[in-house]
């Protein structure tokens, strides 16, 4: 059973192929967001802030992209943001963004995109997430000076 396989019947999924459903690779998009202030999205400033998303019990994973979005506040700083998607342990073992730069992270342009397929999303020390794992994802603090806040999202490829 392949992905090619359902888009060849133009969307028509048989029943016969819907055991087979789980088997197909899908993208799964995270939005993360900062619960405990009235921010929409996140803060870069202050401290490190760090989400939790579990991948599935039977699929493997690769991150696929992180997405900087609605910038409210200008990105700045003598340390530099990042985003770090790591294993609990290692906060950059599967991906990171490396520093943001100033001048791309502003409200006036509005979004900043880092993805695996522009060599932009760097892969860490270990490139696939192994099924039923805990990932972490470290949004990293830019210090002095506006600090930048945004919404982020990230994306996932899951596979078997």
């Amino acid at each position: 059973m392949s992905g090619e396989l359902i888009s060849s019947l133009a969307g028509k999924v048989p029943q016969r192929a819907l055991r087979h459903i789980n088997q197909l690779p899908y993208v799964a998009s995270y939005e993360l967001a900062d619960t405990t202030t009235t921010v929409l999205g996140v803060d870069f400033g202050g401290a490190d802030e760090t989400f939790i998303i579990q991948t599935p019990a039977t699929l493997r994973a690769k991150p696929l992209e992180v997405a900087i979005y609605d910038i409210t506040e200008d990105f700045a700083g003598t340390t530099k943001g990042a985003v770090l998607i790591g294993d609990g342990s290692d906060a950059d073992e599967f991906a990171l963004t490396g520093n943001f730069v100033d001048a791309e992270m502003t409200a006036t342009i509005g979004a900043k995109n880092y993805s695996s397929h522009a060599g932009t999303l760097v892969v860490g020390d270990t490139e696939i997430i192994q099924p039923a794992d805990y990932v972490t994802v470290t949004c990293r603090a830019s210090v002095t000076g506006p600090t930048g806040i945004g919404r982020v999202s990230v994306s996932f490829f899951y596979f078997v």
